[in-house]
């Protein structure tokens, strides 16, 4: 496949798989326009078809050796005996089977087999350094991956992680197949029909050569294991991994474009000198024919498509590596250049993927994944930009400006009390090994490494930032959530370093309107708050590769309440939360079908590509979706919302006014539903610190049972130690259903992958509001963290109030401040009060002073 201006030649054995007699040669053209010529088409016969059979690594006595003072040498035949000769003792030594450069020269080697017969005398020459530049780079990035060169002997975490390595080593090792004649390495591996089975067979490879190169590694520079290690690396490439090979069946492009290549040019470049230069050509040739172009992927596929995001920095993490091995200065020119579409902001309402000014970071087409791609873009970004600025093409100021704008206004917000905010994780979530504490530890990791590169004061800023957030982590899991001592060496460094003070997070609002998102910290009363919703340009939740099954409604206007429950979202929330009844949403009370892939083949099969959209994976019709704020104290959010099917409507509002968080909904009609609701809240009871709930100023017993009410004004969950309360406030007598239930799940019902078949069991409460006229309404304040005194004053002195909720205008009047937000959902004039008429739909927030009305920010959305 070849895009833009450019001249390619390509040559590629073909293999028939059946008996055939007659070939048919398509040229396939992707869209675009322009000129392409197709030259010098030919057919030759290569010889006798393969059998197919598995092909084994063989090695022969060298015919000559030519070695560079940087490298060392694998003799081929460790059976044979290998002696210098006479008087050369001083250019190279033999130890172990390897020779090793003292000094430029040349020499014989004397060989001798076992029995002491000589067998011949192997001419060896001793040459200068390989290029020094290309080099000291490749041994950076060693450092990067690995970091021998920070070990501290007495460091627990750094101790920790070798014995982890070493025994997986060992492990591995053990159970290898050292059949040549086999199909697989290792028995649980052995379906190289499924991609991911080949990457996880070369990552073990990676891990081997790592603890060659660990000092304290029992396996440091064994000869035996790195000899093992290039035989089998040598064997998948003859076998698996070629230049005559295809991307076929179930294989997936990631596997032979990001997967496998990053595993084999961090092998090649932990074992470097190991390797010459005419062995690093072979393997990376393999890279080169899946991965031709540093700017595209699946290039050897139809439908390429643009490399950008996290998946681009994967890229540079195969090509820029790759250039450097092979010492080819014109391709990590051009792999360097591919990354600089990543310090261009997308512009705003273009639905382009990638960070806006915002903050918003958009990936898989319309998905807000700062948590998840957002993650491996900069954690990739952070361990190649160190590499570049000491390359002659590091990244000038503006871009090291891109990359601080990213931290404080795409990472820092989202990042609250240890943790990175599930909403923007996409399928994520489901995975039991990459909770929000992991995530936020991923992230941090990230911008610890790139603070390294920015101008001194900003670096200390950024770092004290840092220094704060980690303060929610305990010490050992945060060292032992990192794979390199390089890592655990700056984690050190930092929280030894008594001049980087910790610098407390300030309240802070967040609208990340390119992602219908908004994050919000109150400092004062030391509580997050974050909103998700979906619009025209946003999905409202993702599916794929069997993960996040049942997360249908966590972009339908679902919150996230942060108080100093620090497990709440992090500890078994996912399997065990009832995703039907998501916190703030307004759905249909019914049964889903789990979105796995199988459920996907076969909508496929019914509904083509509506397939998604059947499954319940949509953008809204409407664009009638945004959030503004008036300070960081103060904004307003709506969302015209239609459900998935498309058989229920609500206008939905959120207000925020300091402390208070006011929640509206008008409109709610279902045109195929009896049964609608909207979940106040689905709290998790932490039994160290469980709730007790007060309905009216008055204690509820709720055990097991469901309880309802009708004349509901308030609710207070009062935790056992009074820091976790939470309070709800309701506009009228509302009639509401509670419960407190243990909720069973299993990781393997969200995530199929998963090999967790253990029922974990929470205990939640549930609180919610059903919906049974039409056009029905709600409208409650939720006030976190707040002591039952306050609560108590709060519910006499009513200081929002709810001016007007319906689907035309919904109007909060905050008298404290004199705050009036606005959404006006239609064109037209609208008369919000004695000195306000609105002409057009959108959002408004005013403030009164005086007797004149601010207006402090808006946002015109397009009307119905």
């Amino acid at each position: 496949m070849a895009t833009g201006t450019m001249k390619k030649h390509q040559e590629k054995l073909y293999v028939p798989k059946l008996k055939v007699n007659q070939i048919k040669l398509e040229l396939f053209y992707e869209t675009g326009q322009g000129q392409v010529i197709f030259d010098n088409i030919s057919l030759r016969e290569a010889g006798d078809k393969p059998s197919g059979a598995i092909k084994e690594v063989t090695h022969s006595l060298e015919e000559r050796i030519a070695l560079p003072l940087s490298k060392k040498h694998l003799l081929a035949i460790p059976d044979y005996i290998y002696q210098v000769a006479a008087g050369a003792n001083q250019i190279v030594r033999i130890d172990n089977g390897t020779v090793e450069p003292l000094q430029e020269g040349h020499t014989l080697l004397e060989v001798f087999t076992k029995e002491g017969q000589k067998i011949a005398d192997l001419p060896l020459e001793v040459t200068g350094k390989d290029d020094s530049k290309m080099t000291a780079l490749i041994s950076q990035w060693r450092q990067m991956i690995l970091g021998a060169d920070s070990y501290n002997a007495s460091n627990p975490a750094m101790q920790a992680l070798n014995k982890k390595l070493d025994d997986s080593v060992t492990k591995n090792l053990n159970s290898l197949v050292n059949n040549q004649k086999e199909t697989y390495l290792w028995e649980d591996l052995k379906d190289f029909g499924k991609s991911s089975h080949m990457t996880a067979t070369y990552r073990r490879l990676e891990e081997m050569a790592k603890q060659v190169n660990s000092p304290t590694s029992k396996y440091y520079q064994d000869t035996t294991l790195i000899r093992l290690i290039k035989d089998k690396l040598a064997w998948l490439h003859l076998n698996y991994y070629n230049p005559q090979k295809d991307i076929e069946g179930n294989a997936n492009w990631w596997d032979y474009e990001i997967g496998t290549p990053r595993a084999i040019v961090n092998t090649l470049t932990l074992l470097y000198p190991y390797f010459t230069q005419d062995e690093i050509q072979a393997q990376t040739k393999s890279i080169s024919h899946f991965v031709p172009n540093p700017k595209q992927f699946r290039s050897t596929l139809v439908n390429p498509f643009k490399a950008i995001g996290g998946n681009l920095v994967d890229m540079g993490r195969v090509k820029i590596i790759e250039a450097l091995l092979t010492h080819d200065d014109a391709k990590l020119k051009e792999s360097i250049e591919a990354l600089d579409t990543l310090f261009e902001f997308q512009k705003d309402g273009s639905k382009g993927e990638g960070f806006y000014k915002d903050g918003s970071y958009i990936d898989h087409t319309n998905v807000a994944y700062t948590g998840a791609y957002g993650n491996v873009l900069i954690d990739g970004l952070s361990q190649l930009i160190p590499l570049l600025q000491a390359s002659p093409m590091g990244l000038n100021a503006q871009k090291l400006e891109v990359i601080e704008h990213w931290i404080e206004k795409s990472f820092f917000p989202l990042l609250i009390h240890g943790e990175l905010m599930d909403m923007s994780r996409g399928r994520s979530i489901s995975r039991e090994n990459a909770s929000s504490r992991m995530a936020a530890l991923e992230a941090l990791r990230g911008i610890l490494r790139l603070s390294h590169v920015l101008p001194e004061a900003n670096k200390n800023r950024i770092q004290g930032q840092l220094k704060s957030i980690l303060a929610f982590h305990d010490k050992e899991t945060m060292l032992s959530s990192l794979s390199s001592y390089y890592d655990i060496n700056l984690f050190e460094q930092l929280l030894a370093n008594e001049a980087i003070k910790p610098m407390p997070m300030s309240t802070n609002l967040s609208v990340f309107q390119n992602m219908d998102k908004l994050a919000y910290y109150h400092a004062d009363k030391d509580f997050g708050f974050a909103l998700s919703m979906h619009s025209n340009r946003t999905l409202n939740f993702e599916a794929m590769n069997n993960e996040n099954t049942r997360g249908w409604y966590t972009g339908d206007g679902m919150f996230y309440l942060y108080n100093h429950d620090l497990t709440h979202y992090s500890d078994k929330y996912w399997p065990t939360v009832n995703p039907l009844k998501m916190p703030g949403t307004t759905e249909a009370e019914g049964n889903r079908e789990d979105v796995t892939d199988d459920y996907l083949k076969k909508l496929t099969t019914d509904y083509k590509e509506k397939a998604k959209e059947k499954a319940g994976m949509s953008t809204l019709p409407s664009s009638f979706v945004g959030a503004i704020k008036g300070d960081d104290k103060t904004a307003l959010a709506a969302m015209d919302f239609q459900n998935w099917d498309r058989t229920l409507s609500a206008k939905k509002a959120w207000g925020i006014f300091d402390d208070r968080i006011v929640f509206l909904g008008a409109g709610i009609q279902s045109t195929k539903y009896q049964a609608v609701s909207t979940t106040i809240d689905q709290r998790k009871d932490n039994p160290e610190n469980p709730y007790r709930l007060l309905v009216n100023g008055q204690e509820v017993s709720l055990t097991n049972e469901v309880l309802e009410r009708d004349d509901v004004t308030s609710v207070l969950l009062l935790s056992q130690d009074g820091k976790n309360n939470i309070g709800y406030l309701f506009d009228k007598p509302t009639t509401l259903v509670f419960s407190r239930q243990e909720q069973s799940g299993r990781w393997s019902d969200i995530n199929k992958g998963s090999t967790n078949k253990e029922l974990v069991t929470q205990t939640f409460i549930t609180i919610s509001q059903r919906h049974q006229q039409a056009n029905d309404t709600y409208a409650y304040t939720l006030l976190p963290n707040v002591s039952q005194e306050e609560f108590d004053k709060a519910r006499t002195e009513a200081s929002i109030e709810v001016v007007r909720n319906d689907s035309n205008l919904q109007i909060l009047h905050d008298h404290k401040q004199d705050f009036w937000t606005v959404v006006n959902y239609h064109d037209g004039p609208q008369r919000i009060n004695d000195q306000l008429i609105l002409e057009k739909a959108g959002l408004y927030l005013y403030q009164k002073v005086g007797n004149v009305f601010k207006l402090l920010s808006k946002d015109l959305l397009p009307s119905d």
